[in-house]
């Protein structure tokens, strides 16, 4: 019986180290998609880095990038889709591949457009002090697309009764948390 019960105890631990991780990973999108720049660091273990296309650093330094990249587009939501999860567990080390699908409103051309990204995060994660964080992200792009031409759909915006999404704290989603 105390070895069934020890069994459980790690499968459970185990259990909740996944679903920590998935949460991890669920909070760096949001913290991308509000522009918010506290719960973006949270993600990363102190020292952890970030290889992100050109940016290849401290993730709390990529975080500012991020952020600050959104200031030019401001009122243009983006939207980060977290898919599938593959992750490894090895006692308080992990490794993810977790899948994307990114909707990033830019200016890259010198007006607004809406680009869409398909890709993978390969992490590489650290429990320490009982909080999982990332220690080494490297994204991978599988393919990509710019600007999506054509109106809005009316009746899915704001003038047809939906709350529009918002970047930082005017988002309505922050009222659901306090």
């Amino acid at each position: 019986m105390d070895d069934e019960i020890a069994s459980l105890k790690r499968e459970l631990e185990r259990l909740r180290d996944h679903e920590e991780i998935r949460q991890l990973l669920y909070r760096y999108a949001r913290g991308v998609d509000r522009a918010d720049l506290e719960l973006l660091q949270s993600v990363y273990a102190e020292g952890g880095t970030d290889h992100h296309g050109p940016f290849d650093g401290p993730g709390v330094d990529f975080a500012h990038v991020v952020v600050d990249g959104a200031r030019t587009v401001w009122d243009a939501v983006g939207n980060h889709h977290i898919t599938n999860h593959y992750i490894q567990l090895e006692d308080d080390k992990a490794r993810a591949e977790v899948y994307f699908l990114a909707c990033h409103p830019h200016m890259d051309n010198g007006r607004p457009e809406l680009a869409i990204m398909s890709g993978r995060y390969l992490d590489e994660l650290e429990k320490r002090n009982g909080k999982w964080g990332i220690v080494r992200r490297i994204v991978i792009s599988d393919w990509t697309r710019n600007h999506l031409d054509g109106p809005d759909w009316e009746k899915t915006t704001e003038r047809g009764g939906y709350i529009g999404g918002r970047r930082g704290k005017a988002d309505r989603s922050y009222e659901l948390f306090e």
